[in-house]
């Protein structure tokens, strides 16, 4: 049989030789720190991150009053105010059953469902079934991308913060008073979870063609671990529409 020398790999095997102990210190140091650095690189890796991110999925719950809907609305310019003045309720689209774009969607007091994974974020609402599909993968938005009623977001973790940038979304109603957007909105969402589990999303939108500054408010939802999510029926032929 044969026998092969037996190597220790151990930095103190090759540091101790040395006789110069300040020489020995100074390697002996430089060595802990490229070791520190080695695992903070794989600790800080975008996998170990995600890892590391807070659980936001499951049911949620609103707990926001509805005045939250209208509060700390800023000033609406002339164009906006006009629209209003003239709006009839029955020409809202979703009377004839066509799903609100967001962020109206995003703001409607019924229950949501998150779906959370590391590359991608799925916020699936009880009403009209809309989803919402929130980028986590660090991709940029493609060179040619036409409105949609959703809009295209993408997402990050900052800290223990989710941070939602909402661009391209198609012009619409805001609310069901005739308040307009017009093709000019963005939306930026910061979803936290509270010491108590309660779920809050500061939400700031700026469209300058209807405010005259950006609009931010708080809303905030209770996770329910029961609920579920149920079908939204909406039928243009019934007799309430």
């Amino acid at each position: 049989m044969l026998h092969g020398p037996v190597f220790n790999f151990s930095p103190r095997s090759f540091i101790y030789p040395l006789k110069d102990s300040a020489l020995r210190q100074n390697i002996w140091q430089a060595w802990k720190l490229a070791l520190g650095l080695a695992c903070l690189a794989v600790f800080s890796s975008p996998a170990s991150l995600a890892q590391q991110a807070p659980d936001l999925s499951g049911i949620w719950m609103a707990t926001s009053p509805r005045s939250i809907l209208t509060d700390n609305m800023p000033e609406l310019t002339a164009r906006a105010r006009a629209d209003i003045e003239s709006f009839d309720p029955l020409s809202d689209p979703i009377i004839r059953c066509v799903m609100p774009g967001f962020p109206r969607s995003g703001l409607i007091i019924y229950p949501f469902e998150i779906v959370q994974t590391d590359s991608m974020i799925l916020f699936l609402y009880e009403s009209f079934g809309m989803v919402r599909r929130i980028y986590m993968d660090g991709r940029q938005p493609p060179d040619y991308l036409p409105p949609s009623r959703m809009g295209y977001s993408l997402g990050h973790w900052e800290q223990d913060e989710l941070v939602i940038e909402t661009h391209n979304i198609a012009a619409g109603l805001l609310d069901g008073t005739g308040l307009n957007q017009y093709g000019d909105i963005t939306v930026q969402e910061r979803y936290r979870l509270t010491g108590s589990g309660e779920l809050q999303a500061q939400v700031d939108i700026t469209a300058p063609q209807t405010f005259a500054e950006p609009w931010s408010r708080l809303f905030s939802w209770e996770r329910d671990p029961e609920a579920m999510i149920f079908e939204s029926v909406c039928d243009p032929a019934d007799s309430r529409f």
